[in-house]
């Protein structure tokens, strides 16, 4: 992803920490042939009009019942007026709001996505999610 970080699959989001310019290399297996195609392509991050979507727990291990707070931080899509914080806990619940407080019943690990959605006026029909994994233990 050009900041050290390496990720694999057909679909993949990433989230930079800071304004730079960073080069990106895809590799693409063809199954058929076994060759490896490689692609290169250097994007701009600008942290003022870009989105930004990161939040953060106290902890990533925790217990059953146990209340954790989630805050979106400085998480934002600057060209929207409006924003809609939506927490996915992945467990059959989700909230709204900058920070919320959720409370898991059931061991287990959990993929927790935070998405934004941005609304008008204009061209701000936009959506972006960060993923983080919490661990919860009996």
């Amino acid at each position: 992803m050009g900041d050290s970080t390496t990720l694999t699959g057909l679909t993949i989001n990433h989230c930079y920490k800071r304004r730079a310019r960073y080069q990106v290399v895809l590799d693409v297996l063809v199954p058929a042939t076994g060759e490896v195609r490689r692609a290169e392509k250097t994007f701009e991050v600008d942290l003022v009009t870009q989105p930004v979507i990161n939040f953060s727990f106290p902890t990533t291990t925790v217990h059953a019942g146990q209340a954790i707070t989630f805050d979106a931080l400085d998480s934002g899509l600057p060209t929207c007026q409006n924003i809609a914080y939506i927490w996915d806990f992945r467990d059959g619940t989700t909230q709204q709001g900058h920070r919320i407080e959720h409370t898991f019943r059931r061991a287990g690990r959990y993929a927790v996505r935070l998405s934004l959605r941005g609304y008008g006026p204009g061209d701000c029909a936009d959506s972006h999610c960060a993923t983080q994994e919490v661990v919860v233990v009996p």
